[in-house]
């Protein structure tokens, strides 16, 4: 078991202080070996509970459950499996409304230093599961890269980008600092969309919401560029939950992870696909921009120009200096006689 966590997609571990459990959860999109999903489990001579556990997804009875079925069974203690199905509540889905919810991320170009996100829906893609939905981004910035909060404070501003509120804006957020005097990784975003009340007119095709976004200043190189990686969004329908659903008892639910923490504990959240292309001569869902910075080539040239620079403006104010002096110097030689007439 411990050599398979160096290939799990991810691995929680969770400690309970009140009942002293610890609970370490794997997760494995594919198996950890070349013969498929084999693990032999001992029962320790009792002295740990070993459960495991074969099951399969299985056509829920509400929409928003998630079912399971298959055995269950105690190494050391069952004879054979025990068949099982149960249901509760899950906190993410796919849309129920529409088979084919897809969105795509690009950046505008030209980018500049102030590049603008685009993200492209088609028109089934913006029809909500339910009435009480709001369509969300949640963007995870590196350092090179940061949102201007009050830029997007303004309502007129954000009505022009297809965009209703800034929900949340964390990590690094100064408007001024440049990458190198960056201490964290970056910062996050939660952003609602406006998208159009969907079966009108506009609806009808496809939609797009722009976010902008700014790049710091960054180190200097040989070449007088540098890339920077930039994750897709993820893109979500928020949905309040019905009254009565019991969000705690799912446990194979991920919570305070990101974006979930955002919203209450009975929120549901409907996920739209993203839909890879290849660009920039990246596999997945990241962009790459070419950023212009400082050539490091030339830093001998510029040192030599800055320093010849210096000196000539320190010269020119030196002779500006000595001709003021003089000319003073002039006007008071010429204003002694006269004086000495008069007398």
């Amino acid at each position: 078991m411990a050599n398979s966590l160096g290939s799990a997609d991810y691995v929680d571990i969770d400690f309970d202080t009140i009942s002293q459990a610890l609970t370490i959860s794997t997760f494995h999109g594919e198996p950890p070996g070349q013969i498929g999903w084999t693990e032999r489990f001992n029962n320790f001579d009792g002295a740990v509970k070993v459960e495991v556990g074969v099951l399969a997804t299985e056509k829920p009875t509400e929409p928003e459950e998630l079912s399971l079925g298959g055995f269950l069974t105690i190494v050391g203690e069952d004879d054979k499996p025990s068949p099982t199905l149960f249901s509760f509540p899950a906190r993410h889905h796919k849309n129920p409304k529409t088979s084919l919810s897809q969105y795509e991320a690009r950046f505008h170009f030209p980018t500049g230093l102030h590049p603008t996100l685009g993200l492209n829906f088609a028109p089934s893609s913006i029809e909500p599961p339910s009435e009480n939905c709001a369509l969300h981004a949640y963007l995870t910035l590196p350092s090179t890269l940061f949102p201007d909060k009050y830029q997007l404070s303004s309502p007129l501003f954000l009505a022009s980008k297809n965009l209703r509120s800034v929900r949340s804006v964390s990590g690094e957020t100064d408007l001024e600092a440049p990458d190198w005097v960056v201490e964290r990784w970056g910062s996050a975003m939660l952003i609602e969309l406006a998208p159009p009340d969907f079966g009108s007119s506009t609806a009808q095709d496809s939609w797009y919401a722009d976010i902008p976004l700014h790049l710091r200043y960054l180190k200097p190189s040989e070449s007088g560029f540098a890339s920077v990686d930039i994750p897709w969004p993820v893109v979500f329908w928020a949905c309040t939950a019905e009254e009565g659903s019991k969000m705690s008892v799912n446990p194979f639910d991920r919570t305070n992870l990101g974006y979930d923490g955002l919203f209450g504990p009975k929120t549901m959240f409907y996920h739209l696909d993203p839909a890879p292309h290849k660009y920039n001569d990246i596999d997945g869902l990241v962009e790459r921009l070419s950023v212009p910075v400082l050539a490091t080539v030339y830093n001998t040239w510029i040192e030599i120009g800055t320093v010849i620079v210096v000196v000539s403006g320190v010269l020119w104010v030196l002779c500006k200096l000595m001709v003021v002096a003089s000319k003073q110097h002039m006007f008071t030689d010429a204003k002694q006689p006269s004086e000495k007439k008069a007398q």
